[in-house]
């Protein structure tokens, strides 16, 4: 065989590959593109909420005076707390409740304990700290 006819033959033969080569992107890369995925609402369901509790637009951002009358709620629900004194310290909530000095130590117990249930039910963030004093 003649070399120089090889050499063509291997040209016609590079030349179609690369046409074909062309060919074939071009008929991938000129599809319609349609977007098939549709993603999911952020409503936890799924996992994916807004982890950020400091971000303004999260239902879990409160602030101290939020989550402080909010606890005040809770005391109001309690029967005879005549005042209440709430200290928010980081973690810890610190409320401090007066009721009627003629209470035996266990009725005084009572309202204590149905207070600390109440507040750390309306506040479950905070480490809830209860004190009873009678006046």
């Amino acid at each position: 065989m003649n070399p120089n006819t090889q050499r063509f033959k291997a040209r016609k033969w590079m030349s179609l590959l690369v046409v074909c080569s062309l060919a074939v992107s071009l008929a991938t890369a000129c599809q319609r593109q349609q977007d098939k995925v549709k993603s999911y609402s952020k409503d936890g369901m799924l996992g994916v909420s807004e982890v950020n509790p400091n971000m303004p637009l999260s239902p879990t951002y409160h602030h101290y005076e939020d989550d402080t009358n909010v606890i005040k709620e809770a005391i109001r629900q309690v029967p005879q707390v005549s005042s209440s004194n709430i200290s928010l310290n980081g973690p810890v909530a610190a409320v401090t409740l007066t009721v009627p000095s003629g209470l035996t130590d266990q009725q005084a117990e009572a309202i204590r304990q149905d207070a600390y249930d109440k507040i750390s039910k309306a506040v479950p963030r905070y480490k809830v700290k209860v004190a009873v004093k009678r006046k």
